[in-house]
């Protein structure tokens, strides 16, 4: 437990084994409970006494000051199943123009597995569009939808805000309409590069793809939809090679389903046409086939910019006859 205050606001950090004044776990100085009988919730804050007057001194019921706490609707839900599992919370507490605004805060852990037997949806996140694929449980694609947003990395903070709370919500919605129950991901990792190698990009891209990370997940679970999250290795590769033609899709809608059949536990095997052209030796495992065809793929695309060809727009195939030397 830890507290700070500051001038017109204090903040106090919870821990999920300490409990306030009417035993709820989860925050030991500013305690939230809910009332079943009003259907209210309230704010039990213990006031410390002076230093002189605490010495050995166990906390009575008059050091505490209960409040009446008013939670929007669409939060009710979440706050008392987090308050049922006997979760830490934080409670930030600011006095602003004459009144007293109460910010909780809590991690939105999903502590259940993935269910096999239902839908996954696979989120391929970019900083113009978010790829949205479901997929059914036998790893087949099943409905796919792009959400664009191209000016979320050119507007300012507040707009960048609005425009990623949006898409999540729409995201959300259109999830919750289908009857999806769970949604993955890739883990968040800035190390891979950009077309551009310029630091301004890098740095704006990473930011829009963590806020629109970060704004889905909340939406997302608030829905109470479950979010899991997998490794991005060679996702957008192994989805556009293997996927998007035989499906129709675009590189992200690819690269989405991809993240949903492995979050469904699905190994990708390799196409035999691609085993062929890359006549792998014998004990070679997935991992290391696709990791042979995304070195050859990446000079590919150097040699193609060293001699200026046209590549915008190439498919699989025209990529894999340019790779391998074929005439064509």
């Amino acid at each position: 437990m830890a507290g700070i205050t500051v001038k017109h606001s204090f903040y106090y950090v919870g821990q999920a084994n300490q409990k306030g004044l009417e035993g709820q776990y989860g925050n030991a100085n500013t305690e939230v409970v809910f009332d079943e009988v009003t259907d209210f919730f309230r704010l039990n804050v213990y006031i410390p006494p002076e230093p002189e007057n605490k010495d050995g001194r166990r906390r009575k019921e008059e050091d505490w000051v209960t409040v009446p706490l008013e939670i929007p609707v669409r939060y009710r839900a979440i706050l008392l199943q987090h308050l049922l599992r006997a979760g830490a919370y934080t409670v930030r507490v600011v006095r602003k123009d004459g009144r007293f605004d109460c910010f909780i805060s809590f991690p939105l852990g999903d502590d259940v597995p993935v269910k096999k037997d239902l839908p996954m949806v696979g989120i391929d996140l970019n900083p113009d569009v978010v790829a949205v694929t479901v997929t059914l449980p036998d790893g087949n694609f099943h409905i796919s939808r792009c959400f664009w947003c191209p000016e979320l990395v050119y507007v300012s903070h507040e707009k960048r805000e609005r425009i990623a709370g949006n898409l999540a919500k729409d995201v959300a919605e259109w999830l919750k309409s289908l009857g999806i129950k769970q949604v993955a991901l890739e883990e968040l990792s800035f190390a891979q590069g950009h077309d551009t190698n310029r630091l301004f990009n890098r740095i704006t891209h990473n930011f829009c793809k963590k806020l629109l990370f970060n704004r889905i997940v909340v939406a997302l679970r608030k829905r109470g939809i479950a979010v899991f999250t997998v490794s991005a290795r060679f996702t957008s590769l192994i989805g556009y090679f293997k996927y998007s033609e035989a499906y129709g899709l675009s590189a992200h809608q690819a690269a989405a389903l991809v993240i949903a059949r492995r979050a469904l536990g699905f190994a990708e095997r390799m196409p035999r046409e691609l085993l062929r052209r890359l006549s792998p030796k014998e004990g070679w495992k997935p991992f290391e086939l696709w990791g042979k065809l995304f070195g050859l793929y990446k000079a590919a695309r150097k040699r193609a910019v060293r001699e200026d060809r046209i590549f915008r727009g190439w498919s699989p195939r025209n990529w894999l006859s340019f790779m391998f030397g074929e005439a064509g």
